[in-house]
């Protein structure tokens, strides 16, 4: 039996994938040097109110950080194509040919002789 060779996208996904994870943790380095280190050392000589503060931005940081997470997991890997679906066109109906009418309507009589 012979086997059949489907063409595939060889890499797409990889490359995909490490594309985001390399994006997500530029995104968690910058987030931390430049915002999490500096409010750590503040805290340290914060009022309680400004700790309250400083609390509530942290946790705008974080959701805002984890939503980019879930959008960016949804684009990589196309989560989208399981709840919108393309729409496929109706399949068409097999035509099935009768063969010996068919043969006999491609032959070519003979000359009368």
């Amino acid at each position: 039996m012979l086997a059949l060779h489907r063409p595939f996208r060889t890499g797409r996904t990889t490359w995909a994938v490490l594309l985001f994870l390399v994006g997500f943790a530029a995104l968690i380095v910058f987030v931390s040097f430049y915002y999490l280190q500096p409010a750590m050392l503040a805290a340290l000589d914060a009022t309680p109110k400004q700790r309250r503060g400083l609390a509530a931005y942290s946790w705008l940081l974080m959701s805002l950080v984890l939503f980019i997470l879930l959008v960016g997991l949804m684009m990589t890997f196309r989560i989208g194509r399981f709840f919108f679906p393309r729409s496929a066109p109706p399949p068409r109906k097999t035509k099935y040919v009768d063969a010996w009418a068919e043969s006999a309507r491609r032959m070519e009589t003979p000359p009368r002789e």
